[in-house]
């Protein structure tokens, strides 16, 4: 195999005059994490795969285990205590961090997870231990028969590309760095895909058929994985029609491959294709990988030896892939680009989800190890923002320092590994930040907004303050309300109330000819409050009538709130992928809203899913609950009442939920 040649598909790499910059503030995430390369995202595992099919993996995804959605996958250069299977390959392990923190903000990595405590977090460690280069993460403990059954999952681990579709996370090693690596090359070939009958009957799926229909093969296209890997990405099901996911690797030699997960390797680009680095001997750490499935394949990969982009363009000869064409994103602004990452991941797609391809039209992130600046661009080449990075306590982020970056599920933050130590932290070499998303017009105010509660520990502090306060007509109470503190309802604080004197009272009017409900206009409605101010101020209190109009009630329970924080981060396309038919006859449809910056999102909170936002739900539990106004609200209860909650009050409950984790109830 030789370097493809880059003549099919046009060179290309557009600078603009005007192209936007932005800083932007770094949250640390967790610190002392030696040798950091890959991160990403863990994401949601769709059916069909053996994750969600397998009751015991699935256990794995409940919120604070090891594959919680929301949790981060990091590749690290040590064994966190484990003692390594096999001392000529190099350490190695995948930890699995929980962004979310605890509760004094920056995590501080235990150099030994071994012996592990778990019992301070009721299960649900901050920083867990998915796989490692020791004893009992070896494969042959789960396939004996496997010609990697002596090797461990993590080995000098540096990428990692979660297969969320149909599968499982996938890690590309260099056990031996840079120098050498390991064949794996095709061991079997399909013969014929299946026609007839046999492509819609039960033999087409059945084990028998799949065995009968392979035989011994040597490799299709040369290539193998000879040198280390530094780069992998998912590319979908096999084009064999053998139901079987594709990888695409980048090796140490500058080659890219195709890894069939049940037949082998194959090559798709050969050696010098992408270069280490300016100079003999460098060791970029990763080589970033993205996948364009739709409408056309195309293999987007770093080139930091080169400061360019090498993109092939994938065909397939229903056996395995083939590269019809090739070319390059060349940029100024390029500086030893190391990592990319799709700017929108795809998520949804049941036969492509990984946070390692391309949504339809998604831009990409380009991370610049040179002088550690993020480059966003479009997917023909144009350069469309570029942006810089401030730490606590360092400043912007310096030169060589910057290893890997994934965008998360939400699209909203991109996640990021560094190198060396930070100031306050000293002897923990290596760190997860948490940075906005941006683009041309501007930083996602969404990511910022839950990174300043995060880092704001005083703002949290507050939001508790708030909520166990007793409000009083003086501070805004009434003049119709259902209780004088949020600690009422929600007791524990934050729990759920099992009092009826403090469940919500919903009402309408029925009409008993036919049976259609409309609401009734009465400022004690559509909630009913139980309690108003006399002559609708003063300090004394009385029972509030029902509008003689209801004769419909429904009671509502105060909810637990542990937790309930989550429900902002699921991304529109998680909850609109779920609104199918699951054979069951029954499908739910999502309730588009406008949240309080006029922008349109699917509801996730109030009794019919018409509130988009965490702070707009506080803001309306003040305005129906206590009879508090406020400017973040759209659901004032009278016309005349005047805002007395500024947002800050709002964002600062806000925050408090943040703090109120299932793990934390468990405690309780």
């Amino acid at each position: 195999m030789t370097a493809v040649s880059f003549i099919l598909l046009p060179t290309v790499g557009f600078t603009s005059d005007h192209i936007s910059a932005w800083r932007l503030g770094a949250r640390i995430v967790a610190v002392g994490l030696p040798g950091v390369a890959g991160v990403r995202e863990v994401g949601r595992f769709h059916n069909g795969g053996p994750i969600p099919g397998n009751p015991e993996f699935l256990l794995t995804t409940r919120e604070g285990r090891v594959l919680d959605p929301l949790r981060v996958l990091v590749a690290v250069g040590s064994n966190f205590g484990a003692p390594p299977s096999d001392l000529v390959f190099q350490p190695g392990a995948i930890l699995s961090i929980d962004p979310r923190g605890d509760k004094s903000g920056t995590i501080l990595v235990p150099q030994d997870l071994t012996d592990q405590d778990l019992a301070d977090y009721g299960g649900a460690s901050p920083v867990q231990l998915y796989t490692a280069q020791s004893e009992p993460f070896l494969n042959r403990r789960y396939n004996g028969q496997a010609r990697t059954a002596r090797l461990a999952a993590a080995s000098g681990p540096r990428y990692i590309s979660i297969n969320n579709a149909f599968g499982r996370p996938w890690i590309a090693n260099a056990p031996n760095g840079l120098a050498g690596g390991r064949s794996t090359d095709r061991e079997q070939a399909q013969i014929a895909q299946p026609t007839g009958w046999l492509a819609s009957g039960w033999l087409a799926n059945g084990w028998l058929a799949k065995r009968l229909n392979y035989r011994a093969s040597g490799q299709l296209t040369p290539g193998g994985l000879q040198t280390g890997a530094l780069g992998t990405a998912f590319l979908g099901p096999s084009p064999d029609g053998s139901g079987f996911a594709v990888f695409g690797a980048v090796t140490a030699d500058g080659s890219v491959v195709q890894i069939h997960v049940q037949d082998g390797v194959d090559g798709l680009a050969g050696p010098g294709t992408v270069s280490m680095g300016r100079n003999s001997g460098d060791d970029p750490g990763v080589i970033g990988i993205a996948f364009k499935w739709n409408p056309d394949r195309v293999l987007y990969i770093a080139d930091p030896g080169r400061d360019r982009l090498v993109l092939l363009k994938l065909q397939d000869d229903r056996r395995h892939f083939t590269v019809a064409g090739a070319g390059m994103v060349s940029l100024p602004e390029f500086d030893r680009p190391v990592d990319i990452a799709a700017a929108v991941p795809e998520i949804a797609n049941p036969h492509f989800s990984s946070h390692t391809t391309l949504a339809g039209g998604s831009d990409l992130f380009v991370a610049n190890r040179g002088d550690g600046s993020l480059l966003r661009i479009s997917q023909d080449g144009r350069l469309l923002a570029r942006a810089t990075i401030d730490i606590p306590g360092l400043g912007p982020l310096g030169g060589d320092r910057l290893r890997a970056i994934a965008m998360s599920a939400d699209a909203q933050r991109i996640w990021i590994t560094i190198g060396g130590e930070l100031p306050g932290f000293p002897g923990r070499d290596g760190a997860l930040l948490e940075v906005p998303a941006f683009d041309e017009h501007g930083v996602s105010a969404t990511a910022q907004q839950t990174q300043n509660a995060a880092a704001n520990p005083d703002l949290a502090a507050r939001g508790r303050e708030l909520f166990h306060t007793d409000f009083t007509p003086r501070t805004g109470l009434g003049p119709l309300f259902n209780a004088t503190s949020c600690l009422s309802c929600h007791p524990g604080p934050g729990g759920a109330s099992a009092d009826e004197n403090r469940f919500a009272r919903r009402i309408a009017h029925m009409d008993p000819g036919s049976g259609r409900t409309v609401p009734i206009d009465h400022p004690n409605s559509p909630v009913a409050r139980r309690y108003m101010l006399r002559d609708g101020a003063g300090i004394a209190a009385e029972p509030a009538a029902l509008p003689q109009q209801a004769n419909v009630i429904s009671l509502r329970m105060p909810p637990s709130l542990y937790g309930v924080a989550g429900i902002d981060d699921i991304p529109d396309s998680v909850i609109e992928a779920q609104a199918v038919s699951k054979g069951d006859g029954i499908k739910g449809r999502p309730h588009y809203v406008l949240d309080a910056n006029g922008a349109t999102r699917v509801g996730r909170y109030g009794w019919k899913a018409d509130i988009a936002v965490l702070e707009e739900m506080v803001a309306d539990a003040f305005t129906r609950e206590l009879g508090i106004t406020s400017v973040v609200s759209g659901h004032s209860g009278t016309d005349t009442q005047p805002v007395e909650q500024g947002s800050g009050e709002i964002e600062a409950v806000a925050a408090y939920l943040r703090t109120l984790t299932p793990a934390e109830e468990a405690r309780r």
